[in-house]
C-alpha cells in the first residue's frame, strides 16, 4: 500500500515540480552584426532562376556599385546543415533576405518588400523570432518573386550570421523556427475570425517571453503549470481567448516551456529588446490597444496564483505525514 502511494506521489511531483536546468547558450549574434554588417549582406534562395534572381535583388535594393560583399546562396545542402535536418535536393528555396547593421538606439526592423508573395509570415512575426535568435538591432529585408510561405527566410539569416562568425546555438535556431511556425500557423488559422488580431498576438508573445525570462530569473524552478498560467493570463489580457483554440494555446505553452529551459533568456538585453519590439507594434497599431492594459504583468498574476502550488505542496507534506503515521 505504501509503495503504491509513493509511486503516485512520484507522478504528482513530476507533474507539479519537474524542471530542467537552463542550458548555456551565450551568443555573439549582435556583436557580429555590429562588426560585419556595416555593408549589407544578401542571401538568395537556391531555386531562383537568373531572371528571378535579378528581380529579387532589385526588390532587396541591391546596388552592385556599393554592395561589394559576395552574394550568398541558400542551397538545400546548406539548409540541411544549418537546420540540422536531412538533405533534400528537391527542396524549393525562393525566400531571400538582406541583413544590415542598425544603430543601437533603433529597434529591430523587418521589411517584407513583396508582401503579396510572402503568404504566411508577417513582419512582426519575423521580428519576434529574430529576437529569440539573439538579434537586437538590425534591418532585415525579405523578398520572393513568387508566392511562398516565407518560413525558410530565417534559415538565410542563420547562414549569413554563422558564415560571418556568429555563434548561433542550435537551440536558438530551433526556438526561433518553432516560434515562427507557431505564430504563422495560428495567424493562418484565425485570420478573419472574430476576436482575433495579429498585433495583439505578437504583443502577447513579447509579454509571454519577457514574463518567462523574468520568472526564470526569480525562480529557477519554473514549472509547466506556471508557464501555462503566464500564457493563459496574457492571452486573456489581450482579449484573445475567444479566438485562440485550446490546441493553439498548447502550442504557445510548448514553445514557452522550451524557452524557459534555454539559455536564450539569460541574455541581459533579451527583455529590453522585447520591450522595444512591443512598443513599436503598439505605436503603429492605432486604436487596437485602446482598451487593453499594455502594462499587464503576468508575473504579478503568477505570484498571486502561487497559493495554488503552495496548496499542492501542503497536500504532499500531509501525504508524507500520513505515510509515517501508518
Amino acid at each position: 500500500m505504501k509503495v503504491k502511494k509513493i509511486v503516485a506521489l512520484t507522478g504528482l511531483l513530476s507533474l507539479t515540480m519537474l524542471h530542467l536546468p537552463v542550458a548555456s547558450a551565450d551568443t555573439n549574434v549582435q556583436k557580429v552584426i555590429d562588426e560585419a554588417y556595416v555593408q549589407p549582406e544578401y542571401v538568395l534562395g537556391y531555386s531562383l532562376d537568373q531572371g528571378q534572381e535579378s528581380q529579387t535583388l532589385g526588390f532587396l535594393g541591391y546596388d552592385q556599385t556599393k554592395d561589394t560583399k559576395p552574394l550568398k546562396t541558400m542551397t538545400p545542402a546548406i539548409y540541411s546543415t544549418i537546420m540540422n535536418v536531412a538533405n533534400d535536393p528537391s527542396l524549393q528555396l525562393y525566400s531571400s533576405v538582406k541583413i544590415q547593421k542598425l544603430g543601437a538606439n533603433k529597434p529591430l526592423e523587418v521589411k517584407i518588400v513583396t508582401p503579396q508573395n510572402i503568404t504566411k509570415v508577417t513582419e512582426d512575426m519575423y521580428r519576434n523570432a529574430a529576437v529569440t535568435l539573439g538579434v537586437e538591432h538590425a534591418i532585415i529585408t525579405v523578398a520572393a518573386p513568387i508566392a511562398v510561405t516565407g518560413e525558410s527566410a530565417l534559415a538565410g539569416i542563420y547562414y549569413s550570421l554563422e558564415d560571418n562568425g556568429a555563434e548561433v546555438p542550435q537551440e536558438n535556431k530551433e526556438l526561433a523556427q518553432e516560434e515562427l511556425a507557431t505564430l504563422s500557423g495560428i495567424h493562418a488559422e484565425n485570420t478573419g475570425k472574430e476576436g482575433y488580431d495579429e498585433n495583439k498576438l505578437n504583443v502577447a508573445l513579447t509579454d509571454i517571453k519577457s514574463s518567462v525570462a523574468k520568472a526564470k530569473q526569480d525562480n529557477s524552478n519554473l514549472t509547466e503549470i506556471e508557464v501555462r498560467k503566464i500564457v493563459e493570463d496574457t492571452l486573456k489580457n489581450y482579449d484573445l481567448t475567444k479566438a485562440i483554440t485550446a490546441e493553439q494555446v498548447n502550442l504557445i505553452v510548448h514553445f514557452a516551456v522550451n524557452l524557459s529551459n534555454s539559455g536564450v533568456i539569460t541574455n541581459s538585453d533579451f527583455t529590453k529588446t522585447l520591450g522595444s519590439l512591443k512598443d513599436s507594434i503598439v505605436s503603429k497599431a492605432g486604436d487596437t490597444f485602446k482598451n487593453i492594459n499594455v502594462n499587464f504583468d503576468a508575473n504579478q498574476a503568477l505570484a498571486e496564483g502561487g497559493n495554488f502550488l503552495t496548496n499542492i505542496w501542503n497536500a504532499i507534506v500531509e501525504f508524507f505525514k500520513g505515510l509515517i503515521g501508518e
